[in-house]
């Protein structure tokens, strides 16, 4: 690995980047992102937190589901309430800042050691990954903010042997265990602290010393969190969301969803699935590319006849690959697999490498975020596996664009000159291969942010049609979403209003924000529960509010391959499964028993009203 200085080919690349300042290149980052913000509707992932943000300080017991991730809350509490003008818009500026403020602080800690485009490459292409996801401030940005302060700092401090740098890596480390709950899995960077002791020759007793100023950094966050939970009356509603997540996480085993979806056995299962598909992906790709290099080499032909043959079939290889990103035969989650085995499978080469201690300590950094961040997720890499790659995407890239030829890897072992001659790929190949994949891969993460909003349609020419909401304004739809939901909003405003608590069933917890109304049970977005958890809320929903309240639902699939709605609509049952199903029959049971009544009903929504506000009595 080179640093920016070094006069590396592969600046020669992509010039423009090369001439870009990095004031100029932050500034475009945020700009990419804010051109972005103002298109989609989600009504599932947005709503769920946008609302927790409105009301983690006026009434927390209505979202203390969410106060797994309390810091989170915090921060994103604070913002709304300076940009509430904004609404909902103004949540997702916060999104960009926070991402934007992660790219520098990345580019800082990994400037001296890369070469300065190919860094800049890297941070594109992980923006780019994010910028189809959810837009709003999250606690997935927010976590892999936290992990680059704490690494900035630790990092810095394993270096110059600076205890009170190592103490503030461990003091945001304990910080990010509040902000998303399965952070606490980033303890294990007491490994990264043994590695580098390992290949500094370091005596056990500094290894001792360090680790213990890391944990001291650590428990000194935990400890400075519960304190100030405890003064703000928060602590016994984080305690018991805390159980309410263990209580998730086991006892769950392949169709066995009594207990939700988070459990060991599943999570484990799901990270090596998603590692081994992306090895796959990665090697598949590997092959796609090199193979015909490799077979073309092998020709005893003239070094211009093989150059000639080898821009024929990079043009052949642009013009197919252009294809399948355009007619979305390969999507945003398949890119996603491709970067994320190719990360992996180059860690293990420059592992093996003569890099240097600190290009390999930050290797172990970043591939330690990548594999353990997506573990505390349901969907392991395909929601929490874009938010990881801020550090190993850059050093791996940098590594594959620094390699000048392949002469001396494959076949010298064999000691057959012949072929060694015949089977080397040469600079001016592999500069083309790499100049023609890289700019694939670019081409389709700047396809992809535009066309795949976050659960909305995938032609933002389409969006431009306005939502009846104070808190949605500046955010567009297609027209037929905006008809839909401004339906919804119009009509319900005659049963509901501001501060009215409120159940919207089962992944349309925008409503809530949209209607500044208050969700009834704990939980904005009950889809999340099993049928015993959603239960269990129920009851304690009606003990605690002793009335029934208006009950907003969904008729049609909003989420996931239902995101063309409502011009394509998928059943309401089209995702269900067993745990979705016995959690509907505990609300239709719930509808019966309080004689609830439909009173409006448009293709996406209904409206049901009790016959009485009050709870009969038993």
């Amino acid at each position: 690995m080179k640093g920016a200085s070094s006069n590396n080919p592969s600046s020669n690349l992509f010039p423009l980047l090369n001439k870009l300042s990095t004031q100029a290149f932050f500034l475009g980052i945020f700009a990419l992102q804010l051109i972005l913000i103002f298109q989609g509707l989600d009504l599932s992932d947005e709503g769920f937190l946008s609302i927790f943000y409105r009301r983690i300080f006026s009434d927390p017991a209505s979202v203390s589901y969410n106060f797994m991730f309390w810091l989170t809350g915090i921060i994103g509490g604070v913002w709304e309430k300076i940009f509430s003008p904004l609404g909902l818009l103004g949540i997702r500026l916060g999104g960009a800042v926070v991402n934007t403020l992660t790219v520098i602080l990345a580019y800082n800690l990994l400037r001296k050691y890369l070469n300065s485009t190919n860094l800049k490459l890297g941070l594109l292409l992980v923006v780019l990954s994010l910028n189809n996801d959810i837009k709003v401030l999250n606690y997935n940005c927010l976590s892999s903010l936290f992990y680059i302060i704490a690494i900035y700092f630790l990092f810095s401090g394993l270096q110059k042997g600076h205890s009170g740098k190592i103490l503030l890596g461990g003091l945001f480390i304990g910080l990010n265990v509040f902000v998303r709950t399965p952070n606490v899995l980033q303890l294990g960077l007491i490994f990264g602290i043994a590695y580098y002791a390992y290949l500094t020759h370091k005596t056990g007793n500094e290894l001792i010393r360090q680790v213990f100023v890391f944990l001291t950094g650590f428990l000194l966050a935990i400890l400075s969190v519960l304190l100030a939970m405890f003064l703000a009356g928060h602590l016994q509603i984080y305690l018991d969301s805390i159980k309410l997540l263990y209580s998730m996480g086991k006892g769950y085993s392949g169709n066995q969803v009594d207990q939700g979806g988070y459990g060991l056995s599943r999570l484990l299962y799901i990270f090596w699935s998603n590692n081994i598909q992306s090895a796959k992906y990665a090697l598949i790709a590997a092959a796609l590319v090199f193979g015909p290099l490799f077979l073309i080499n092998k020709v005893g032909r003239p070094s211009k006849f093989k150059d000639s043959v080898i821009k024929i079939a990079a043009a052949a290889g642009i013009c197919l690959g252009v294809f399948l990103i355009f007619n979305h035969s390969i999507d945003h989650f398949t890119e996603l697999f491709f970067l994320t085995g190719m990360i992996l499978l180059t860690a293990v080469a420059m592992m093996t490498s003569s890099a240097g201690i600190e290009s390999k300590l930050l290797l172990f950094f970043g591939c330690f975020f990548l594999l353990s961040f997506p573990l505390g997720s349901s969907d392991g890499i395909y929601t929490a596996g874009r938010y990881c790659l801020w550090i190993a995407l850059p050093v791996t890239l940098d590594y594959l664009l620094s390699i000048q030829s392949l002469d001396n890897t494959l076949v010298s072992r064999r000691h057959n000159k012949e072929l060694h001659r015949k089977l080397s790929i040469t600079e001016k190949q592999l500069t083309i291969t790499k100049r023609w994949v890289t700019g694939l891969a670019i081409l389709a993460g700047f396809y992809y942010a535009y066309c795949y909003p976050f659960f909305d349609r995938r032609n933002r020419m389409l969006m431009h049609y306005s939502l009846k909401s104070n808190n949605l304004k500046g955010i567009y739809t297609t027209k037929g979403r905006a008809e839909t939901f401004n339906e919804l909003l119009i009509e319900s405003a005659k049963y509901i209003k501001p501060e009215d608590y409120v159940i919207a069933y089962d992944h349309i917890a925008m409503f809530y924000y949209a209607t500044n109304t208050i969700p009834y049970i704990s939980n904005p977005l009950p889809s999340v529960y099993s049928a015993k958890m959603f239960a269990s809320d129920l009851t304690a929903s009606l003990d605690r509010h002793k009335m029934l309240p208006v009950v907003i639902m969904q008729t049609i699939s909003t989420t996931g391959a239902a995101s063309k709605w409502p011009e394509e609509i998928l059943p309401l049952d089209y995702f269900k499964n067993d745990q979705s199903m016995n959690r509907d029959r505990i609300m239709d049971a719930f509808l019966i028993k309080n004689h609830y009544r439909k009173v409006w009903e448009n293709k996406a929504f209904k409206i049901l009203m009790p016959e009485k506000s009050n709870i009969p009595e038993e």
